[in-house]
């Protein structure tokens, strides 16, 4: 079975760090580089991949929350470079806010809420 997996997977391009499209914030030029950031999104966000992609086709600009996404990484891509990096602190990410949800909690007392898919 793992054997199949993994055939599955190096012929798709997977493992073999297959060509991105569509890629407009992100400075990731294959899969070997961009699927870790991308998991860690995901975890960060609390969501599955579909939440912001077709899985058929990743590239189509077609479900809403993409372009959200790419808003949201601008965003943390420019307060990491005018602030965080000239005070030489930890850069933010996605979970700085988020906290494994899509929706930010407004004070420290609340509670992540549960994503709408």
């Amino acid at each position: 079975m793992r054997l199949t997996v993994f055939i599955v997977l190096l012929f798709s391009g997977v493992v073999q760090g297959q060509d991105l499209k569509n890629v407009q914030v992100l400075p990731y030029k294959n899969t070997r580089e961009i699927v870790p950031y991308m998991k860690g999104m995901a975890k960060d966000l609390g969501v599955k991949c579909s939440y912001c992609h077709n899985m058929k086709n990743k590239s189509l600009d077609e479900i809403q929350h993409k372009f959200i996404a790419r808003d949201m990484m601008s965003m943390v891509k420019q307060i990491n470079e005018d602030f965080m990096t000239p005070m030489k602190v930890d850069a933010i990410t996605c979970w700085t806010c988020h906290r494994g949800s899509t929706a930010p909690p407004h004070s420290i007392d609340d509670k992540p809420k549960p994503h709408e898919h």
